[in-house]
Parts: structure tokens; sequence; C-alpha cells
């Protein structure tokens, strides 16, 4: 449909126009991601009195001793890559799309980790496991208002734990800091301009040294990083394969949608015109004020024959 004889014809989402923003579908993202966080939390809070404390052996904790500094380092990688994933959502053009795929993939992953912690509790790999980890309880010290209040301690600082105290421990085998890094390294590749792709060594180089630092502090175990990388790979490619299927009807013929997350993007992208979207840039404030004063801008709405912006313009084969 978007195809010539001589080459790819951009479809009319990478020639500037307006899509929708449809606030509603971040709204829902956004709390599908507040609940996928908050059930890592309460199942670290869960499985914290349950897990061992011997360490279990490693390939990279034979060869590298503990460095407790790379904690911090790790950490400031995570925080790097986060700004650089925020940058893309504040001054992309199609931010919105560009948000809600992103939380919705970020939920789903931080799904499976929960499944993941809830099926198999690893041993924390520190060293001194005793010192770093808070007492377990007892069974019968065990009580709603403990979990809660672990719970609530979790919402209140994101997930973010003090290295300086004591921690919970447990939230091992899926690698929450790996799965931020890659995801951001990912997206930012994604939706950079072509003659703006340099701009993904930054994140790139951020995730890469941060997943070694998860490692060599031995706040995650080698297989945590690896399966973090491999899924969010994964989710994200499968997630944006579908989006650049070229029409509606190989969209809804397709093999991807037996899968439960294909038949919820279907709904996130049921108003986004197939293909890559515009990769381009503008400030956020600047571009509506300039919309607003556009004299031309309400007879762009009402006239079809002036706008390309909706989907009904997109000619699909039958």
């Amino acid at each position: 449909m978007f195809y010539s004889d001589d080459g790819y014809i951009p479809c009319p989402s990478q020639m500037g126009a307006e899509l929708p923003a449809e606030p509603h579908k971040i709204v829902i993202v956004t709390i599908f991601l507040a609940l996928a966080g908050i059930s890592n939390w309460a199942a670290l809070a869960y499985i914290h009195d349950i897990v061992g404390r011997n360490p279990l052996p490693d390939i990279l904790f034979s060869l590298v001793p503990q460095q407790a500094w790379a904690l911090r380092v790790g950490d400031f990688m995570v925080t790097m890559c986060a700004l650089s994933l925020i940058t893309i959502f504040v001054f992309h053009k199609h931010r919105h799309i560009v948000i809600r795929r992103t939380f919705f993939i970020v939920g789903i992953l931080y799904s499976l980790r929960t499944l993941s912690m809830l099926c198999t509790q690893l041993p924390p790999g520190y060293v001194d496991n005793e010192d770093r980890c808070r007492r377990q309880l007892n069974i019968t010290e065990r009580t709603w208002k403990v979990y809660l209040s672990r719970l609530l301690e979790q919402t209140l600082h994101i997930g973010f734990q003090d290295i300086e105290d004591k921690m919970l421990c447990g939230d091992l085998l899926f690698s929450g800091h790996t799965l931020i890094m890659v995801l951001s390294f990912l997206t930012v590749s994604y939706y950079l301009p072509e003659d703006k792709k340099y701009l993904r060594y930054f994140p790139g180089f951020c995730a890469s040294v941060g997943t070694v630092c998860m490692v060599i502090s031995r706040t995650h175990y080698t297989v945590d990083v690896f399966f973090a990388y491999f899924l969010s790979v994964f989710i994200f490619t499968l997630y944006h394969s579908f989006c650049e299927i070229d029409t509606y009807r190989e969209r809804r013929n397709s093999i991807l949608n037996q899968l439960l997350i294909i038949k919820a993007a279907l709904w996130l992208e049921e108003n986004v015109v197939p293909g890559k979207v515009e990769n381009a840039y503008e400030i956020p404030l600047l571009s509506t004020i300039e919309r607003i004063r556009d004299p031309t801008r309400r007879q762009r709405q009402t006239d079809p024959n002036m706008s390309n912006s909706s989907s009904a313009a997109v000619i699909e084969t039958v």
C-alpha cells in the first residue's frame, strides 16, 4: 500500500500529519505501569523473608571480586539512561505515541519480572548478605501490617532503596536496572531522526557500563542481566514490528494477533497510521502556540481535502 516501483512511500504519519493524542490511552497505560510496579514491590515485600542468604556461584563473581563502588556508578548510569528517555518524551513531535508505547512495554516487562520473582527466589549475591539485608522475620512476625509497611516504603521511594542502610533482598532473576537501561537505549535509538542517530551512543555507553556494574557490585547475578536484556529486546521488537506492518488488514490477519500483548496493541494503535511515525522534534509549548495562532488550522480540520492527518486517508487494499 505504501510502496511504489521506485521504493518506499512514507505513510501520512511520516509526512507531518497531526496524529490524535488520545490522552485517555496514556492514562490507562500509566495506571497499568503503576500497577505493574506496585506488583514488583509487593512481591519483594513478601519474598524477602523466604529467600536464602547464601549466594549462588556465578561465573563473573568467580572472576571479579565484589566492587562496592560499582553500585553507585550503576545507579548513576540508570539515571542517565532514564533522562535520555525523558528527553525523547519531551521533545518528540509525536510524544504521546512514544510515551504510551514505552509505558505499555515497561508495564509488560515489569509484570513478567513480578512473575519471575514469585516463581523462583534467588538469594542475594553479596559476600556480606547478613550485613546488607534486613533481618528476616519468622512466621509469627509476618503480618499484613509488615507487608503493607514495606510496600508503602517501596512505593514512596519508587522502588529505590538506600544503599547505606539495610535493604529488602530477593528481587533477582530479572534485573530491573538492566530493563530500564536497555529499553531507554532501544527507544532513543528508534525515535531519533536519521541525522541525530549518533546521540544513541550516549545511552548505549551508559547501559553497557551500568549492566557491568550491576554484576560486579553483585547487585544482580549474570543471569539476571541476561534475561532482562533479551526479554527487553524481544518485547520492544515484537511491539514495534507489529506497528510497522503496512496495512490494517495485514495487522488483523497476522499470526501475532494470537498474542495477548498484540491484542492490546491493536487498541493502542487503532488510530495510528501503519508504519513508522515521523521522527521529528519540536519545542512543546512553542509548537502548541503556533498551531493555535495558525489562521488556516480550523479550515484544515474541517476540510478533508486539506488534511492528511486522518487515518481515513489511508487507502487499504481489500
